[in-house]
């Protein structure tokens, strides 16, 4: 699990700009032995089975990041966000741009103190508006012959560095370590032969408004869904005190409660249940964002989003824990033995 998430988060993805996530994953689907189907928005959808309820597990595979939308006579770059990229975390940053040349570096400069003046605020934070990004190059000419194109895409540098043994830091975690338990379920459950039709799905552009899911909810039409994504915690300091603190560590969460849903009540229970029977260690919690689990709950699914607990996410280091990716894996294989018995749906 550690070597896949390391991985993964090295591959670029923003959203809507997939593509190189998407085949990564489908060349690990295929290693597992089972067909992956990508539908028209990109969606990656791997089903085992086809008789009995219908399920969904889905962890979205893009990630936020940045746009070209202007080339300066500098050589520099306008850029715009895509996703919820706090400004804070912008600046004094390398970013890696895909071009069609390849892979172009740069930076998104920070003026020193030492050029600043007494009219400049020190303590403002730059707007992505005013962001510019360095190439290297000193006209427009210059940084068109690297390959660099208006909308091309852009990720922020990441680097992998682990607080103890366990708990990986780096951008991306979000929701690359979701990916990582569905790939591992996946291949636990293939050769089960589960009375169930079970659709394992990578979904784009989760961070622009759950937009694949909406379309997996509308073609797939699924019985249950489990969302499997990140989870944002207070188990850190300077974090507020406003919500329940999640551990990292502790063991998946139900997140019951978020700024665009409410979990299925009927399926809180049995999680509980199957969780207490294989000893898996779940946890509540509520908060902001949404999963994709939402999207797909418009669809008459019964929606149980289950988190990785994380810490200071959409920040250049996100903290997870690799036991809690590795018991979400074992606890999907659970629901999904659970479910194919017919205790499910109540």
């Amino acid at each position: 699990m550690k070597e896949l998430i390391e991985e993964m988060i090295g591959v670029p993805g923003v959203s809507g700009y997939e593509d190189d996530i998407r085949e990564y994953l489908r060349a690990k689907v295929d290693a597992i032995g089972c067909e992956a189907r990508e539908d028209n928005i990109g969606n990656l959808i791997a089903t085992v089975g086809s008789k009995g309820p219908h399920i969904v597990f889905i962890a979205h595979m893009d990630e936020l990041g940045l746009v070209v939308t202007r080339m300066e006579e500098d050589g520099s770059l306008r850029v715009r966000k895509v996703g919820g990229i706090d400004d804070r975390t912008l600046v004094g940053r390398v970013v890696e741009i895909k071009t069609s040349k390849g892979i172009v570096t740069g930076v998104l400069g920070l003026k020193p103190p030492h050029l600043m003046t007494e009219s400049d605020d020190r303590k403002k934070v730059v707007s992505w508006e005013d962001v510019r990004v360095d190439v290297g190059t000193r006209s427009r000419k210059e940084t068109e012959r690297l390959g660099i194109r208006v909308l091309d895409a852009m990720v922020l540098k990441k680097d992998v560095s682990y607080v103890g043994k366990d708990v990986i830091c780096a951008r991306g975690i979000d929701d690359r370590a979701g990916c990582a338990a569905l790939l591992d379920a996946l291949r636990k459950v293939k050769d089960r032969k589960l009375p169930a039709r079970l659709s394992f799905v990578w979904s784009v552009q989760e961070e622009i408004g759950l937009r694949g899911a909406k379309v997996i909810g509308f073609t797939l039409r699924p019985d249950y869904v489990f969302a499997v994504d990140t989870m944002t915690t207070t188990d850190g300091p300077m974090q507020g005190e406003t919500y329940e603190r999640i551990l990292v560590g502790g063991g998946p969460a139900m997140r019951m409660l978020d700024s665009a849903a409410i979990a299925s009540p009927k399926l809180r229970k049995m999680v509980e249940e199957v969780a207490k029977k294989s000893k898996i260690p779940i946890q509540y919690g509520s908060g902001g964002g949404a999963t994709d689990g939402a999207a797909i709950q418009e669809f008459d699914a019964l929606a149980m989003p289950l988190g990785i607990p994380m810490k200071y996410t959409h920040s250049p280091t996100e903290c997870a824990s690799l036991k809690d990716v590795n018991n979400l894996s074992r606890l999907l294989v659970k629901l999904a033995e659970h479910i194919s018995r017919g205790a499910g749906k109540g």
